[in-house]
């Protein structure tokens, strides 16, 4: 890619956003507002008319959103100008500017942030406007592909969620009557991880489940941890078995997911607890403790005080709709299936994301070819 190299101070003007309280929006106005991490809210008037790209000051330092219609950028965050329109492309700076890494000029005080005038040391490599087009052209059609399979992932769960309601009705009302029992009478086994495996972590074994794992009725293994499990009856008592349900106890309450068959030998810590069920699907009990209902259950147990946190006898009191087994079957039958799509989309999108990022660091390498 031929053209200068040159520092942000030569192509844009950076502005401060302007503090705008939740409570003062009006969330039915035709602007977006936007923070550090993106758009927050909507307004009825606006800070700026024209396309820019907001930078995130504070809190997501250093995050860049493109804001094709103008909006309002709170006191988080900046929004950027082009000095002359005629000389850049807003989606080619957009994208050279996610890919300069702002956040690493992060100024390290009690409130970190970024400063305006890092924003204008940086250089980036700027062609004429017919290349720079091209190449944002290539990359928006790269992005809009992983856009695409993120929005599938998302309607599936959506599918998911209506799934539930349609079979079991609203947890919360229970509009078809089902029975109700405490939780602790339908469990086999109920534990809670331990503190000490810090000495055991290793770079390959026992895979060792933490909090990050467990997500709304949902396993994530992408970032795992390892452990050389000892022979100990402490590791014995908190290792997992398919068909457990996870339930997380501390910190971000009540995330829950089930262990699956193909995950090998793994332990948890001890911010979740292992729910071993009987007489009760477990694919059906992670989602019931996911819904509303059980989510408003778990956190009116919530102990409160300096950490939020659940005991075994919050746990085992929570009331469980309990529909035919049948019904909790075939449930958990077609979210297997859901979540066997989701993970083939999510493989698909781990090779789009791959590819976006070679493209881009070419892109700005000077590397990447013309279009055929």
């Amino acid at each position: 890619m031929n053209g200068a190299v040159i520092e942000l101070s030569k192509v844009i003007r950076v502005h401060y956003g302007a503090a705008l309280k939740e409570a003062d929006r009006e969330q039915s106005g035709a602007h977006h507002v936007y923070g550090s991490s993106g758009v927050v809210g909507r307004h009825s008037e606006s800070l700026f008319e024209y396309p820019s790209i907001v930078i995130g000051r504070k809190g997501s330092v250093g995050a860049v959103t493109y804001a094709p219609e103008g909006g309002w950028a709170i006191d988080t965050a900046f929004f950027v100008e082009r000095l002359d329109p005629n000389a850049s492309d807003l989606r080619y700076l957009f994208y050279a500017l996610k890919n300069a890494r702002l956040a690493r000029h992060t100024i390290t005080t009690s409130i970190p942030g970024l400063s305006r005038d890092d924003i204008y040391r940086t250089r980036i490599r700027l062609p004429g406007l017919d290349e720079q087009r091209r190449i944002a052209d290539i990359l928006d059609k790269a992005d809009a592909i992983r856009r695409k399979r993120k929005e599938a992932i998302a309607l599936t769960e959506e599918l998911l969620r209506s799934a539930f309601l349609e079979m079991f009705g609203d947890p919360v009302t229970n509009p078809k009557s089902w029975p109700v029992k405490p939780l602790g009478e339908l469990l086999a086994y109920l534990t809670s991880g331990s503190r000490g495996w810090a000495q055991h972590y290793a770079d390959s074994g026992e895979t060792f489940l933490r909090i990050q794992n467990v997500r709304k009725d949902l396993l994530d293994l992408s970032d795992v941890a390892f452990v050389q499990a000892p022979d100990s009856a402490e590791a014995k008592r908190t290792e997992t078995k398919p068909g457990d349900v996870l339930l997380s106890i501390t910190a971000d309450l009540g995330r829950t997911a089930v262990v699956p068959a193909s995950l090998p030998r793994a332990f948890i810590n001890q911010h979740l607890a292992i729910l071993r069920p009987q007489g009760v699907n477990a694919e059906y009990l992670s989602a019931f403790l996911a819904s509303e209902g059980g989510q408003l259950q778990i956190n009116r147990r919530n102990k409160g005080g300096v950490k939020a946190g659940l005991n075994f006898d919050d746990i085992r009191s929570v009331e469980v709709l309990l529909p035919p087994v049948a019904a909790q079957d075939k449930f958990a039958t077609a979210k297997r299936r859901i979540r066997a799509t989701n993970a083939d989309i999510e493989r698909a999108l781990l090779h789009d994301d791959d590819l976006f990022n070679s493209l881009v660091a070419r892109a700005f390498s000077g590397a990447l070819e013309k279009a055929r």
